[in-house]
């Protein structure tokens, strides 16, 4: 969902030039996984083992996103589940304002960052 978002299909290369963080989980180290990152053109971009810090961001994302979608709840059909994970992502990238982005949403943080990278490059 996140590379047609933001990168308009899901193409071989959509992603080209993008770096994941993620730690050393099953699913990230995967076979299935890493051909598709490196189809879209994503490069891995590994935690250090023992270091939970350098996974941090994602780590707090993870524990706010399991705050609000999935303890306490009960979804009656995977659609419902589908609809809640949505509506919070969408909200989160919208209205949470984030301290590490100068109290700003992920969307504004990013409008933020392209135009300065845009200025850069011109």
């Amino acid at each position: 969902m996140a590379v047609r978002q933001q990168f308009g299909h899901l193409g071989a290369g959509a992603a080209r030039g993008l770096e994941l963080r993620h730690d050393h989980g099953s699913n990230f180290m995967a076979d299935h996984f890493h051909r598709q990152i490196k189809f879209w053109g994503i490069t891995p971009s590994y935690a250090f083992v023992g270091e939970p810090q350098t996974n941090g961001v994602i780590e707090r994302f993870f524990r706010t996103f399991k705050e609000q979608v999935v303890h306490g709840r009960i979804y009656q059909t995977i659609d419902d589940v589908r609809d809640a994970v949505r509506v919070f992502v969408d909200r989160y990238n919208a209205q949470w304002l984030i301290a590490k982005n100068d109290y700003r949403s992920p969307n504004d943080a990013r409008t933020a960052w392209d135009q300065g990278a845009f200025r850069q490059a011109a």
